[in-house]
């Protein structure tokens, strides 16, 4: 037996390196075998075989395992390009080859557009593409005709610059809106401010902004901003005074609510944004930080700043439940009007259009949504909601001679709380980038009314 056993170990430590060289030969297969050497992309008739690599964000000679696959899909997923991605490996000499069939979504639509709001009703016309010359840009041009707020919007985003980190958008906004301003909040638990002052607001603005992708969802983004600002049309609202408005049982006329002239500003921001969407349902979390400041230096007629911080995080659950919870808060100093922060009416449901202004705003949002009809493309959901917002004036009295705050304004202590709930439902099509319908009941808490928010078309 001992012989036996001293065989077998003479033989084992004789096969030994042999072992050893086979193992180290299969490890570095299965290495190799880890990397991706080929990226071949299918079913895309539109969007380049470029652009759907830049979005997957991974390259050849990267690890590839079960999760980096998921993100490529889910990022392929998010960029709302195409009704179906699928992805998986197959082996190629040396290692994987990556297999991505992205077929694509209609990326571009034209389409009237009708919105059903408090103090704003109007129709417009739109046309969006969201995929121009299939490598993700992005191009909207965009007017509407309303009882509130009548606009002319065009915008176009490059979200990487020659294949490379860098992005930039240039934008237009042209507005001739009706603006309302309501008297101050009172301090009392139950309130529902009166319309006094309705102006005519002209805002000619024109913008550009340049960033870059720091690394995998952050971003960071300087933009230089001009816009002209004028008033006409000074009206008192019904059942109100003039003494209301200026607080002087003597004057004779209206004073516009704001100084006129150029606004000329530059502004810096830092996101950092994870989120997925899945057709409609989203998961992840988005946090941008901002800070704006005007420029006499290059002509501006207003001198301000402001800065603030926005957060969203979304969970997806069940499948196709969606649970999106936002925040923000902002504030600034010396604002004039065109710049104030509002509330009230879609940020804000149960409430009027912009029934309440500040330089100063806290907001928090809940937003539950469950499918309701599923249908091949089409996609009908229900949602139930929570607003609520803190708004008030703190540097009301200086800004002589930019600003003209309506009494009450620059009242020390805590303003109200605003809260609303409320249902609504949203109707997509998978085939097209852009919701469709959007509807909304919302019951302001403490004003003890509701609201409807309707808007067909173009609606995000």
């Amino acid at each position: 037996m001992e012989r036996v056993i001293s065989r077998y170990n003479v033989r084992v430590r004789r096969l030994a390196p042999v072992l050893i060289v086979v193992a180290i030969g299969l490890w570095s297969r299965d290495a190799a075998a880890e990397k991706v050497v080929d990226i071949r992309v299918d079913g895309n008739t539109k969007t380049t075989d470029d652009t759907v690599r830049l979005i997957a964000g991974i390259e050849k000679g990267d690890e590839l395992t079960p999760e980096r696959v998921e993100q490529v899909r889910r990022d392929l997923v998010t960029s709302g390009l195409f009704k179906d991605i699928q992805v998986y490996w197959e082996p190629a000499p040396g290692g994987q080859r990556l297999v991505i069939i992205a077929r694509d979504k209609h990326s571009w639509v034209i389409a009237p557009a009708a919105y059903n709001q408090p103090t704003n009703k109007g129709v417009g016309a739109g046309f969006g593409e969201n995929n121009l010359f299939g490598e993700n840009k992005k191009l909207l041009l965009y007017g509407q005709v309303a009882t509130g707020d009548s606009f002319l919007v065009a915008a176009y985003v490059d979200p990487s610059i020659a294949g490379t980190r860098l992005r930039w958008q240039g934008d237009l906004f042209l507005k001739y809106g009706r603006v309302i301003e309501y008297a101050s909040p009172t301090k009392y638990w139950r309130d529902d401010p009166r319309p006094l002052r309705i102006s005519r607001l002209t805002y000619l603005n024109g913008g550009l902004r340049l960033g870059t992708h720091l690394w995998k969802g952050v971003t960071l983004d300087g933009r230089l901003r001009g816009a002209k600002v004028g008033y006409s049309k000074l009206e008192i609202a019904e059942g109100a005074t003039l003494e209301e408005i200026t607080g002087d049982p003597a004057a004779t006329t209206i004073p516009t609510p704001g100084a006129e002239g150029w606004d000329v500003s530059g502004e810096v921001s830092l996101g950092v944004d994870t989120r997925a969407n899945w057709y409609g349902i989203s998961s992840g979390y988005r946090f941008v930080a901002s800070f704006e400041h005007a420029l006499p230096g290059l002509g501006s007629d207003f001198e301000y700043w402001y800065g603030g911080v926005n957060l969203q995080r979304a969970i997806r659950f069940l499948e196709r439940h969606n649970l999106v919870l936002r925040g923000s808060f902002g504030y600034g100093q010396d604002m004039p009007f065109q710049q104030e922060y509002v509330a009230g009416g879609t940020s804000q449901r149960g409430w009027k259009n912009n029934q309440f202004r500040g330089d100063l705003r806290v907001t928090a949002n809940a937003e539950y949504s469950v499918p309701i009809v599923t249908i091949k493309g089409l996609a009908v959901r229900g949602l139930t909601f929570w607003d609520s917002s803190y708004i008030t004036f703190k540097n009301a009295d200086d800004t002589a001679g930019v600003r003209d705050y309506l009494p009450g304004a620059d009242a020390r202590g805590l303003a109200p709380l605003r809260n609303s709930v409320g249902v609504g439902t949203r109707l997509y099509l998978r085939q097209i980038v852009l919701p469709l319908l959007g509807l909304d009941f919302g019951y302001g808490v403490e004003r003890g009314d509701y609201e409807i928010y309707l808007a067909i078309g173009l609606t995000d």
